[in-house]
């Protein structure tokens, strides 16, 4: 089998890592991973972050904490109240993903070859809707300002990047998910 699927079929998403530091020269390189993402009309409606200061993550959680512990859906609830809760999952560092308001699907598109990249790196990842609660309809704007992206532009997913302190197995994979005409 060849290197690329071998990445897409090995990839997992990562939610406990190691304390270590991901070097600049591996995020660079995963983040231009994402700007050769498709993208409709070769749009590119994207803006990258690249993450690494705790305290700017940690603002982010405990944001997203008193949130979710409003909630009233009691496993948010649930999730918020741990005493190890943590949107990044612990991540050392995390690239955001923000775009304009038609820029969801090419943003995806980005943050799924940065999370391929990462695992052919030796690095884990995982791609992250929920860290974005806090700045979700004009809440904590200045927690959004931080990020850089244009005016206009909401985040839309992040990839939390380290290197994995776990090693998961795949999930079962869904069976009757493909026809054929």
């Amino acid at each position: 089998m060849n290197e690329t699927i071998t990445s897409i079929l090995g990839r997992r998403s990562i939610r406990k890592y190691k304390s270590r530091a991901v070097r600049m020269e591996d995020l660079e390189l995963i983040v231009k991973c994402g700007e050769y993402a498709a993208t409709g009309m070769g749009r590119q409606p994207w803006h990258f972050t690249i993450v690494t200061s705790r305290q700017f993550m940690d603002a982010v959680t405990e944001a997203n904490r008193e949130i979710m512990l409003a909630s009233p859906v009691e496993r948010m609830r649930e999730a918020a109240g741990a005493p190890d809760f943590d949107g990044w999952r612990g991540a050392p560092c995390a690239i955001v993903v923000s775009g304009d308001k038609d820029g969801a699907t090419d943003c995806a598109n980005a943050v799924e070859n940065m999370a391929v990249a990462a695992y052919s790196l030796g690095l884990g990842s995982c791609i992250l809707g929920s860290f974005k609660i806090c700045m979700e309809n004009g809440g904590r704007p200045d927690l959004v300002a931080q990020l850089g992206a244009p005016e206009g532009y909401v985040p839309y997913y992040a990839l939390a990047v380290g290197y994995a302190d776990e090693t998961p197995t795949a999930a079962p994979r869904k069976e009757g998910s493909v026809s054929f005409l």
